[in-house]
């Protein structure tokens, strides 16, 4: 057998082994970041191009982007945008096919801005799609080799079949956090949902009786929130809810956790916090709301708060002393709109007396 026949199949065997443990990596990976690492890792090792990149397509406009660089002057090309209808890359994405070109000089669809921009000389390329069914999302793009020979169908193929790979782990830990999402935050307000609050008042209520601290939780619901979605309709209401849900996220370290409870009701969880340090929290909390409804909004809405703080001999009853002052706070808020309503109709009585 020729040598340089059996030093090409063994070239091949190395690469298939390394294709191998890209497979293996790829299927264990958690995020897209580590997919995105792992390949390009990989790639450098199988391929030995001169320069490697990987860009993705922004969802928004559709241009593509140089997410990660590899090689001469990569800081040069790291984040740049991509004119649409220009280059190889483009061409792969809006085709969603591979490519390979020998010779860059002889093929219209190679653009020579980049190279102008960076003072790197592009001779040729291989690139693959990043896709999902028919959605191309990415592109793989590797650009010269460092033994100055050609690419060859052969590594297109392999390369073909690690964006593939790459493309199935993104595309599912895409869904896994989506699916996540759904079963943690709330659709309307992107905050927690009752089940995560629920899940974690437990772990804090235990760590609460077994280390000792304080404990405390806000309570807080949307005064008069029916009358809001009678009278301007309930995307008035979906709107307050959004804002409220903000004003409360300002509010709150990494620590707490603040979730809608149900309806118009939502919770804040603080961890380690007394009863005088929930109290200013309660205090900024109304005076961002009272700031949100004099800056002109189309849609202001008042909110009752409740407090309670414990230590750990009472913490299970935290949730539930922190319903009832939420209950007490919008009492005293009646009792002193009916205060104000008295006051107003005995001006108003004197006054028509008087005249």
């Amino acid at each position: 057998m020729d040598s340089n026949n059996k030093n090409g199949e063994i070239d091949d065997l190395v690469r298939l082994t390394f294709f191998s443990d890209v497979v293996r990596g790829l299927s264990a990976a958690k995020t897209i970041n580590e997919v995105i690492r792992q390949v390009m890792e990989k790639i450098g090792t199988i391929f030995a191009p001169l320069n490697w990149s990987l860009l993705l397509r922004n969802r928004r406009t559709g241009e593509l982007f140089f997410k990660v660089v590899v090689g001469k002057n990569a800081e040069k090309l790291k984040g740049r945008t991509v004119p649409k209808g220009t280059g190889v890359a483009n061409w792969i994405a809006d085709k969603g096919q591979a490519v390979i070109i020998e010779d860059v000089t002889k093929d219209p669809r190679f653009n020579s801005y980049f190279d102008k921009t960076t003072g790197f000389k592009t001779k040729s390329i291989i690139g693959v799609p990043l896709k999902t069914e028919d959605r191309v999302f990415g592109v793989i793009e590797l650009i010269n080799k460092l033994n100055g020979k050609i690419f060859t169908p052969f590594e297109l193929k392999i390369l073909s079949t690690i964006g593939d790979f790459a493309a199935i782990a993104m595309a599912k830990i895409y869904y896994f956090s989506a699916l996540k999402k759904i079963a943690t935050i709330d659709p309307l307000t992107n905050i927690y949902n009752r089940r995560i609050f629920d899940n974690q008042f437990k772990r804090e209520s235990e760590r609460c009786r077994r280390y000792g601290g304080a404990l405390s939780i806000l309570m807080l619901d949307v005064d008069e929130f029916k009358k809001i979605n009678d009278q301007f309709g309930h995307p008035a209401g979906d709107k307050v809810l959004k804002n409220l849900a903000k004003i409360l996220e300002k509010n709150i370290r990494k620590v707490d956790i603040v979730a809608r409870y149900g309806g118009d009701e939502f919770v804040i969880l603080m961890p380690n916090t007394d009863r005088k340090e929930a109290e200013l929290v309660r205090e900024r909390i109304k005076k961002d709301i009272e700031e949100f409804n004099s800056s002109g909004t189309d849609f202001p809405f008042q909110a009752s708060i409740g407090l309670k703080s414990s230590g750990p001999e009472n913490v299970e009853d935290l949730l539930i002393d922190a319903d009832m002052d939420l209950y007490r706070q919008k009492a005293s808020r009646v009792e002193q709109n009916y205060e104000d309503m008295s006051l107003f109709l005995e001006d108003f009585l004197e006054e028509e007396e008087g005249n």
